[in-house]
């Protein structure tokens, strides 16, 4: 059998394979057998029936193409093991003759990387500070969340907490679905509503009614309302004005859960939280800007395959985040191809971003030899392991066995941990 590997551009090779009569023999004694099994052939037990009379049940084509398909299975594998290739998707096959057996496989690998030397690259660290007034904004927010209710007699005012019913409609007065509601909480200021819309209420009495005209930002999450002017018909149906804590030592020791015992201690606490908060912000910060460095000086080929499946990924994560059937999926992603947005060349870019990343880092990784002692794993396991309930920890365990694909991700995020350790001290 001769095999001939081409590279190709683009992180292709191309398998050119040929068989001679003396090597197809083999295949068509497989063809015959598993033929015989499938034809009963008169005068003859189930797969006994000479070759010879098997052909002529058939027909020379459709066995010769039989033992062909068998033989371009079996040799394809083999060229592929034989010459060590990483290929990353299914071949385009080209039959040149079909019997005796001699084809072309157009496949995609993974491609070479060529990876500059990274070893100066420093990413300076900024200062992690904590201001009074951040820790003052928490300790807002913290009697914030404290507050009680309770119904006031009077217009609503900023820091009220109103039950109101409204419902959007188009400058034709038409209703549009998903901008109404029933005795909908709003606390006035909060800022959860679109801009203006809360502004809007402030001055109402209960089972007053508005119009509000208002208009949606141009950035926002349903894209539908993206900049659309509507009007909104709001009733007031409740009022309740807001009674806030006093902050003392009693409320420090109460919000704490005991570790404060005065005002003063619940301060140095939430800015010991906010510290490590932003240092560990800090430390994503410098993270992403060494692999961002490590993208820059890495050059490789990424073949079309590859980013396919890649996109492929990222849209079956989305859609498993979003909780929809597959099916429900391909219609939102042809709806939004009618609207002139491709979802999938929209996620090209960010594709093949990571998947440079991906490659460079199993480079940089196989350079720096940094390996995971198996006990080292094992305690990230079990460590792993106590931050779930009882009743799911041996579920959990045999998904982070030894060998799993749960268990390599694992070790793959304490490398990078290691390597991190020691470029960005």
């Amino acid at each position: 059998m001769k095999i001939e590997i081409q590279k190709q551009k683009q992180s292709e090779v191309k398998i050119l394979v040929e068989l001679s009569k003396e090597e197809m023999k083999k295949y068509e004694d497989r063809a015959a057998d598993e033929i015989s099994k499938d034809v009963k052939i008169d005068g003859f037990r189930v797969g006994k029936a000479p070759i010879a009379i098997i052909r002529n049940r058939v027909g020379d084509t459709a066995f010769e193409a039989h033992a062909a398909d068998l033989a371009l299975q079996e040799t394809y594998v083999k060229a592929i093991i034989d010459n060590k290739l990483d290929v990353v998707a299914h071949p385009k096959i080209n039959i040149i003759s079909p019997f005796p057996l001699k084809y072309e496989a157009t496949v995609a690998v993974v491609p070479e990387i060529k990876l500059k030397d990274y070893s100066n690259v420093t990413i300076k660290s900024k200062d992690v500070k904590v201001t009074d007034k951040d820790v003052d904004n928490v300790m807002d927010s913290l009697v914030k969340r404290a507050a009680k209710f309770k119904d006031a007699e009077r217009p609503c005012q900023k820091g009220d907490r109103v039950e109101i019913d409204f419902a959007g409609f188009d400058k034709d007065g038409k209703a549009l679905d998903g901008t109404s509601s029933k005795n909908h909480p709003v606390v006035l200021g909060d800022g959860m509503m679109i801009p203006g819309f809360e502004d809007g209420i402030i001055g109402m009495k209960k089972d007053e009614k508005r119009r509000l005209k208002m208009k949606f930002p141009k950035k926002y999450h349903a894209e539908e309302f993206q900049g659309k002017d509507v009007e909104f018909d709001i009733t007031v149906k409740r009022i309740e004005e807001r009674e806030l804590p006093i902050m003392d030592d009693a409320f420090a020791e109460k919000v704490s859960g005991g570790n404060a015992k005065t005002v003063a201690a619940l301060k140095e606490e939430v800015k010991k939280n906010l510290e490590d908060i932003k240092k560990e912000e800090e430390d994503r910060r410098r993270e992403d800007e060494f692999l961002k460095k490590i993208i820059e000086l890495t050059e490789l080929e990424i073949p079309e395959a590859m980013v396919e499946n890649e996109i492929d990924s990222m849209l079956d994560r989305s859609r498993r985040n979003m909780g929809i059937k597959e099916e429900d999926f391909a219609k939102f992603v042809t709806a939004q191809k009618e609207k002139g947005k491709d979802p999938r060349k929209d996620l090209e870019g960010k594709a093949k971003e990571q998947i440079t990343l991906r490659l460079a880092l199993k480079e940089v990784l196989n350079r720096e030899k940094i390996e995971i002692p198996r006990e080292e794993a094992l305690k990230e396991v079990e460590g792993l392991l106590k931050t779930y309930p009882d009743k799911h920890r041996d579920e959990i365990k045999k998904a982070y066995a030894e060998g799993s694909d749960a268990y390599k991700m694992l070790e793959s995020e304490l490398k990078l941990k290691q390597l991190f350790k020691k470029y960005l001290k």
